[in-house]
């Protein structure tokens, strides 16, 4: 129930009273501000000023209006906490191989690598239940607001972009905040826009795989060609975990095509082997690479241009990376410090 309250100087003739309203119901009052009646918004606490006689009946409705939102909003929030899930999938992307393989599917399409897309890219958070896939779309009147990432778009452009050139922008976080993000909310960490996207932001930048693959001689490459088990030995050597290894195969080339690398961690947010978690082979290896025979593709010709990513790139990566590695408590910083490095590098 909704308990009127005495506004803070001024008297009981007045017979103007304050309703307290929490915070999550902040986006159903604002959308009724037309009412005649005020609302006060401080530190995430709505308060419904109602200053006359004339306002109780409209008031009324108003509570009526309320309460329904409060009831769905608990009723939705029990469903969410009754989502089960095990560990989260944090999934990198090589942008060459997801380019290529785009224009493969549609030769007429194009591709948004941009200038200082110089590393993997995030390709999602996905909370994920042993053995299945999924869950998702966990809560789905909970939609992606763009205005809530605005501050980190910039870094979201570079580490968690739209590869595919016909999609907007946005299309990629929309997606995953909807599909994914919603599920992982349910921890603290993670319960907003801001915390899921920058968490991938911390993650993309504190588990760089040009710098790790780097360090064990694994380059992006159009001949060259790595075994599974180097490019999973790179990973787990550095991080200590088991990681999930994805290929690839195109068709033109019949080459099978380092495609993406999986991180799992449980719901603490500390890193766990990914065993357990769809993709596992007969070798018990994680992922769908073949044994040997992988490229890790250096070059791709979308939009009129040529990509390609030199090895001078790589050896830069990894100086600042370890640099980063060593001396920054933060993603920002990491992302700074490669970028400012980098500038003078375009693909």
């Amino acid at each position: 129930m909704f308990t009127p309250v005495s506004p803070e100087g001024e008297s009981p003739e007045s017979r103007a009273s304050v309703l307290t309203i929490r915070s999550e119901e902040v986006d159903a009052a604002r959308r009724l501000s037309l009412c005649p009646f005020t609302l006060r918004f401080s530190s995430g606490i709505v308060s419904v000023v109602i200053v006359s006689r004339e306002d109780q009946q409209s008031g009324m409705k108003f509570l009526l209006y309320l309460a329904l939102v409060r009831s769905l909003l608990v009723h939705g929030r029990a469903s969410w906490g009754n989502v089960d899930w095990d560990v989260i999938i944090f999934t990198q992307q090589w942008p060459i191989t997801s380019c290529i393989h785009h224009l493969a599917q549609n030769p007429k399409a194009s591709c948004n690598l941009f200038p200082n897309m110089t590393s993997w890219t995030v390709h999602g958070i996905w909370p994920t239940k042993l053995g299945t896939i999924g869950p998702n779309y966990c809560n789905k009147s909970w939609d992606f607001q763009e205005s809530e990432i605005l501050n980190i778009e910039p870094y979201l452009i570079k580490y968690w972009g739209n590869i595919f050139g016909e999609d907007s922008r946005t299309s990629l976080w929309s997606h995953e905040w909807k599909k994914h993000g919603t599920c992982a909310a349910q921890l603290p960490s993670l319960n907003s826009e801001k915390k899921y996207f920058e968490k991938g932001l911390e993650w993309v930048t504190q588990y760089d795989y040009v710098a790790v693959l780097g360090q064990h001689k694994i380059y992006p490459d159009d001949v060259q060609t790595y075994t599974r088990e180097a490019i999973f030995a790179a990973v787990k050597d550095m991080f200590g975990v088991d990681p999930s290894i994805d290929c690839i195969y195109n068709k033109k080339t019949k080459q099978h095509e380092l495609s993406q690398i999986k991180l799992c961690f449980d719901r603490s947010l500390h890193l766990v082997d990914c065993d357990g978690i769809i993709g596992a082979n007969e070798e018990k290896v994680l992922g769908n690479c073949p044994f040997k025979g992988i490229t890790y593709p250096a070059s791709v010709r979308t939009g009129g241009k040529n990509y390609h990513y030199p090895h001078e790139l790589v050896e830069l990566r990894k100086q600042r990376w370890e640099v980063a590695q060593a001396t920054c408590v933060s993603w920002l910083c990491h992302a700074l410090m490669t970028v400012y490095s980098l500038m003078w590098i375009t693909l």
